[in-house]
């Protein structure tokens, strides 16, 4: 079995064809273009990249007066991998001008084509629990058939519900030590996945073995638990303010664990702090507000750019963000920016005078004001 095969090298000449208007063919070891950008060439025999590889030609280049079958005008080189000639990449146009790309291009493959097949090596080292979730999680496009079958192959309930959640550690130690604690606490079920990132974060898909009305209600108590029990469970020298849990949402079949595992992943992206324990739907705004560009924000309220000064900008962003979190109640807002409540009220005013706007006494103001303090903030 040839080592560069087709889908490895149609991929490669996929994601680089758009920077390069020159055709571009991959040749496995055979001399047969197995990937091409002119997919009718793809099957075609190539006598020079055949010959160099037979070692009976010394270059590839090919000029405007030479004739060989299957092959234009251009350039051709080796795709090497560990010292061994394994195909040949070639790029059609004139050689003095296109050589330089194909110098590029067979260096792109060869970092490629060695790293896919260190991947491949990987994969086939983990086990099945983890082979699973990375192929529910990180495959482009997943038959969900197969994971079916996989799930089933370990005997894991496709419909259970289920919450991902995502364990980030500020600590030198093996991830896998933390991995035996998890399945040591008391409320670890045979029913939980649980796989190893390749940032060594610690991958858990939580079974929560209870009946859907009462794991909305319940849920964060559960987990909470758990994850209080787990760090109970590791010795002494593991720090718990070391350790950061971020969980996502409930989902009950493993066609939505994706979702779960996103979600997890933002939020651990979001927040910046190296402990606790945070829960996805406490932040759902801010995930909306991240999948909003600048663009959209500034389609919507970049008119009220000039009616404040920096200044004023960077006080609104801070006075209302701090108000958002305390549902606008004057005194706690206040108690956090360490300013009187009088002046908080001052600051206000000015807000609806200029806004004409009362985002204490109208929910709808309120969202308003949110949102433009955000853009402010962002911008």
């Amino acid at each position: 079995m040839s080592i560069l095969e087709p889908a490895l090298a149609q991929k490669f000449i996929d994601k680089t064809a758009a920077y390069f208007e020159y055709n571009i063919n991959i040749m496995n070891d055979k001399g047969i273009i197995i990937a091409s950008k002119d997919a009718s060439r793809v099957g075609d025999f190539h006598e020079v990249a055949y010959n160099m590889l037979n070692g009976t030609l010394d270059t590839g280049i090919v000029k405007e007066n030479q004739k060989y079958l299957g092959t234009k005008l251009g350039v051709n080189l080796f795709v090497d991998y560990k010292n061994k000639h394994v195909g040949v990449i070639g790029i059609s146009g004139n050689p003095d001008t296109v050589q330089i790309f194909a110098d590029m291009l067979k260096t792109f493959m060869e970092a490629m084509l060695e790293y896919e097949i260190h991947m491949e090596g990987e994969r086939r080292r983990r086990n099945k629990t983890e082979q699973f979730l990375y192929y529910l999680l990180f495959e482009e496009n997943v038959d969900m058939s197969v994971a079916n079958s996989m799930a089933e192959d370990l005997g894991i309930s496709k419909d259970s519900l289920r919450v991902c959640i995502i364990i980030k550690y500020d600590l030198d130690h093996d991830p896998k030590k933390f991995v035996q604690a998890l399945t040591d606490v008391d409320g670890y079920s045979y029913e939980d996945i649980i796989t190893i990132a390749r940032n060594d974060d610690i991958i858990m898909f939580k079974n929560m073995n209870i009946k859907l009305a009462e794991a909305i209600k319940d849920y964060r108590y559960i987990i909470e638990e758990y994850l209080n029990d787990f760090i109970k469970k590791l010795p002494d020298e593991y720090d718990a303010n070391k350790f950061s849990f971020f969980i996502g949402t409930l989902q009950e079949n493993i066609s939505k664990y994706r979702g779960s595992y996103i979600h997890a992943q933002q939020l651990g992206l979001q927040i910046k702090e190296k402990n606790g324990i945070y829960f996805f739907n406490d932040y759902i705004l801010e995930y909306y507000r991240k999948l909003a560009t600048i663009k959209v924000y500034d389609n919507i309220f970049s008119v009220y750019d000039t009616l404040f000064s920096e200044e004023d900008k960077n006080q609104i962003s801070e006075t209302v963000e701090v108000l958002r979190k305390n549902n606008y109640n004057i005194v706690s807002s206040a108690k956090v920016l360490y300013i009187h409540r009088n002046t908080l009220l001052f600051r206000l005013n000015k807000i609806k005078d200029v806004l004409n706007i009362d985002p204490i006494a109208n929910a709808a103001d309120r969202e308003f004001l949110n949102e433009l303090a955000y853009y402010f903030n962002r911008k």
